[in-house]
């Protein structure tokens, strides 16, 4: 979801009339052209471009990186498959999305909308099925962001419940739901999107009236912003409230001698999950709010002042590089969080990085660790192995 560099204006009945390009999410500022191919250009100096492909490489790397080997953990290791819950497959299913997203936007859009504005040199097919795609992928990920935040609180609101309810073939069902429902809601992007010359020049560009891309941008705002928000904000503050209260309960209690280490695990795993819950919270709110911002701020906003579109162009590219941050810190907001598979993943990393590997010794420790808390409650269990 983002929206990116180039600029087009054009005289019509004597007068200048402002259009508008679409890149990437959400639309461009306007301009006012002089009729060259300059036109079609953004400003930007050197600096920022290059400060933002720095940022982008990074978070390429770190988010790819991430989300690959939680992809690979998540669907070979046996352990994290056999969770009590069916966490791993809504993480899979989130990883998968961010992978996507990371891949199929970030270079066209360092590329094409970054530093060379025009020409478009992909074709009208690319065109239409890069909106397509980066539109689908986004809203894959804010539905999977909702969806696990059900799934956690079933898993520890309604601890007995979550086993029939949500079973392993009702999950695996719901995931795909959610993908083709992605798909379906993308489908606009293939209509509203496409090729055209202008001033001599091939770009990837708006086809449609404003008003319908207008439109688009407002439902897309609401299904992947608004809901999604509403869902995580609600369902994690009643886990927060019900952790919490777990955690006072298990600082009442009066364990005897040998249960001392057993409570205390309890507790710091009670404190560790609200502290996760709300920093999930938090991270959707800074890395997708102000993308939305940006792209309701080019609906409502009538009168552009040259002050406020150098303003707009450069607030996208910072909204960019949050919905980019997005993708890249979900493996740790959503995967480290568990003992069980942070062990895996860095055994993962570093077996991939050639650096060492690990012995059965070191492999065992935190699995013995880890059970001496699992038989305390069944909701315990749930919080202890993934607190999301």
């Amino acid at each position: 979801m983002a929206t990116h560099s180039a600029l087009e204006c054009f005289a019509k009945a004597g007068k200048m009339e402002p259009n508008h390009l679409f890149n990437g999410f959400g639309p461009l500022q306007p301009a006012v052209a002089i009729g060259t191919n300059a036109d079609l250009d953004v400003n930007t100096d050197v600096f920022s471009k290059a400060a933002v492909t720095v940022i982008y490489a990074v978070l390429f790397v770190v988010g790819c990186v991430g989300n690959s080997i939680t992809v690979y953990a998540l669907l070979t290791r046996r352990s994290l498959q056999n969770l009590q819950s069916t966490v791993h497959y809504h993480l899979t299913s989130l990883a998968v999305s961010d992978l996507l997203i990371l891949v199929l936007s970030m270079p066209i859009e360092l590329y094409n909308f970054i530093w060379f504005h025009h020409p478009w040199r992909f074709g009208d097919a690319v065109c239409r099925g890069y909106y397509f795609l980066r539109d689908s992928c986004s809203y894959a990920t804010a539905l999977n962001i909702a969806s696990l935040s059900v799934e956690r609180y079933m898993a520890i609101i309604h601890p007995f419940k979550t086993k029939s309810i949500m079973s392993r073939s009702r999950t695996k069902k719901l995931i795909s739901l959610m993908w083709i429902t992605s798909f379906i809601l993308s489908t606009p992007m293939v209509f509203i999107m496409g090729q055209e010359t202008r001033q001599g020049e091939n770009i990837c560009t708006v086809v449609v009236s404003d008003l319908t891309m207008k439109t688009v941008l407002q439902v897309n705002a609401f299904l992947s912003f608004v809901v999604p928000m509403v869902v995580i904000s609600v369902l994690n503050g009643i886990i927060a409230n019900q952790l919490l209260q777990m955690f006072r309960e298990a600082e009442q209690d009066n364990p005897t001698s040998l249960n001392v280490t057993v409570e205390s695990n309890r507790a710091q795993s009670l404190h560790h999950g609200v502290l996760v819950l709300r920093a999930v919270v938090i991270a959707f709110v800074i890395c997708w709010l102000p993308y939305h911002a940006r792209r309701l701020m080019f609906c409502y906003v009538s009168n552009w002042s040259d002050g406020l579109m150098d303003f707009y162009h450069y607030f996208y590219m910072l909204t960019n590089v949050l919905f980019y941050v997005s993708s890249a810190i979900n493996p740790v907001l959503y995967n480290l969080v568990s003992a069980t598979y942070r062990q895996t993943f860095f055994s993962k990393l570093r077996y991939f990085c050639l650096l060492c590997r690990r012995s059965p010794r070191r492999n065992s420790r935190p699995f013995t660790r880890h059970s001496i808390s699992v038989s305390n409650t069944t909701t315990t269990n749930f919080i202890k192995e993934t607190a999301y």
